[in-house]
């Protein structure tokens, strides 16, 4: 008897103990809201400023073992632009429910006995703004979240996107879900972030009333980001897909498999350097196989200030057009977009950059063509007029450039073979035109000395440093070089395929050939 009332008492005494470590727990999660808040506001501000918001907190139920709060994001008063995303009066809201540490309930129901500040449930609400949404998701939160705090403050958060499966009139979305896993720091300089998709497919009716497709299969991301000195996001970034696929009534017009894009970004003293990789596994256009390719892009000695600047520069001046985007002609928008970059680059100079494509490549089952790039740049100095001819603006800004391009003639004939498929030519017309297509562009590089054609590989050697060019072992002035291309013509026009007026007839020689150009 004896025995049980100590058991009794000590269970009474564990639960009393539990009681009032969670109630202060959530004590002290209320007095960290304004914190938590300040800081997200701040990144809103320094990395979104065109949009406007604001986030604040409310309808706070503070309970012994859990907690319920109210997060909500409208548009910020102390900042009037027609280029907020919410207006007066709308708002995007986030609900959660917070259970409170030391051993929060949610975390040990996912049999999690780490020690924790708290374990937050978050989804998202069905607020008039985002009421269209919700009719995609059945009515359902597009997203969930169970997010672990730390007392350090450092979050680990596991969030599921559901899956859709939306149609209207003839458009549809057919969507598997996502999961992402993401360990962010107190201060949000740090983040880790993994996530994956299994399958993504949209279709609807073209501008020609065909039914188009895309289907984007085994999409994976993996970030490691931590904030520079110059608040600018360093670390590792990978993106892939399994497969992209696009068809049309039915028929596989397009297929690219095993997409990745990484980068690379670090620090040293006040310099960053980067490195880019991308490659695509293969490429298959109406059944037909163009290879695979790959590049590997470095920047070294980028001034991380000057960075910072361009980087801020652009983004307001892009997002300002963005907004505007829909009431431009298509064609001004882009020369604009275009125009906002270039007025910026130079700032990129600082510092007297390098850059390095090593290599830029395409394969296929005839062989691999080749181009690498060493290019140190230079900062123009303050006083330098702007260049009015080409050796100006090599003198200027190019302080030394190594070039290197090599096209194997039947790797290059291949390629021009399944692109002059596609316009309905049989395979072994084909063949023809491609073989003559491509001892046309030998010829014609090597008479204007732009190539030079040796064991069936065509290839262009271009260095320049001191105002100097050497082409092909070939030493020339930047003006001689400009008078080079002055010189070239237009390539012929295009046949029409089989079966039309000006097609091949069958055995007869082939006609007029279509160009690279197509």
């Amino acid at each position: 008897m004896k025995k049980s009332l100590v058991a009794v008492s000590v269970i009474v005494v564990l639960g009393a103990a539990w009681a009032g470590a969670s109630w202060h727990t959530g004590k002290l999660i209320e007095q960290r809201m304004g914190e938590m808040v300040d800081n997200a506001n701040s990144q809103l501000k320094t990395y979104l400023p065109q949009f406007g918001l604001k986030l604040s907190y409310e309808n706070y139920q503070r309970g012994i073992f859990s907690s319920q709060i109210r997060y909500v994001l409208r548009s910020d008063d102390a900042v009037t632009s027609d280029s907020s995303l919410l207006k007066a009066g709308e708002e995007v809201a986030f609900l959660e429910t917070v259970s409170h540490g030391p051993l929060p309930i949610a975390q040990l129901k996912r049999f999690n006995l780490i020690p924790s500040l708290a374990s937050i449930h978050t989804e998202l609400e069905n607020t008039p703004k985002v009421k269209a949404l919700f009719d995609i998701t059945n009515g359902k939160s597009l997203f969930t979240a169970e997010t672990r705090i730390a007392y350090s403050g450092d979050t680990s958060s596991a969030i599921d996107v559901i899956p859709i499966d939306y149609q209207k009139d003839k458009s549809t979305l057919k969507f598997s879900g996502a999961t992402f896993d993401a360990d962010i720091g107190r201060d949000l300089q740090t983040m880790v972030l993994n996530g994956n998709s299994d399958s993504t497919t949209i279709s609807g009716l073209n501008q020609l009333g065909q039914l188009e497709q895309v289907t984007l299969q085994g999409l994976t991301l993996k970030s490691d980001a931590r904030k520079g000195q110059f608040d600018i996001s360093l670390g590792e970034q990978t993106l892939g897909l399994k497969q992209v696929k696009v068809t049309i009534d039915g028929k596989e017009t397009v297929s690219l498999e095993d997409v990745a894009m990484g980068s690379l970004l670090d620090e040293k003293g006040t310099k960053l350097n980067g490195a880019f990789d991308y490659t695509l596994g293969a490429m298959k256009i109406m059944g037909n196989d163009f290879g695979s390719g790959k590049l590997l892009l470095k920047i070294d000695n980028l001034d991380g200030n000057a960075l910072k600047t361009f980087a801020e520069n652009y983004n307001q001046q892009a997002m300002a057009m963005l907004q505007q985007s829909e009431t431009m002609n298509p064609i001004a928008y882009q020369e604009k977009t275009a125009e906002i970059l270039a007025q910026n680059l130079l700032l990129l100079l600082k510092g007297n950059p390098t850059i390095s494509i090593a290599p830029l490549s395409w394969k296929n089952s005839k062989g691999e063509s080749t181009f690498t790039l060493n290019l140190d740049l230079l900062e123009p100095t303050q006083a330098a007029a702007p260049a009015a001819s080409l050796d100006q603006l090599l003198g200027q800004s190019v302080k030394k450039l190594d070039a290197v391009l090599t096209i194997p003639t039947a790797m290059a004939a291949e390629t021009v073979a399944q692109a002059v498929q596609l316009q309905g030519y049989s395979a072994e017309e084909a063949q023809k035109i491609a073989q003559q297509q491509i001892q046309s562009l030998a010829t014609t590089g090597q008479m204007f000395q732009l190539t030079t054609l040796k064991d069936d590989v065509i290839s262009s050697t271009f260095r320049y440093s001191d105002n100097q060019i050497e082409l092909n072992g070939k030493k020339m002035s930047p003006q001689d070089f400009a008078g080079l291309f002055s010189m070239l013509g237009l390539a012929p026009a295009a046949p029409a395929p089989a079966g039309q007026d000006n097609a091949p007839a069958q055995g007869g020689a082939i006609p007029d050939q279509p160009t690279l150009e197509q």
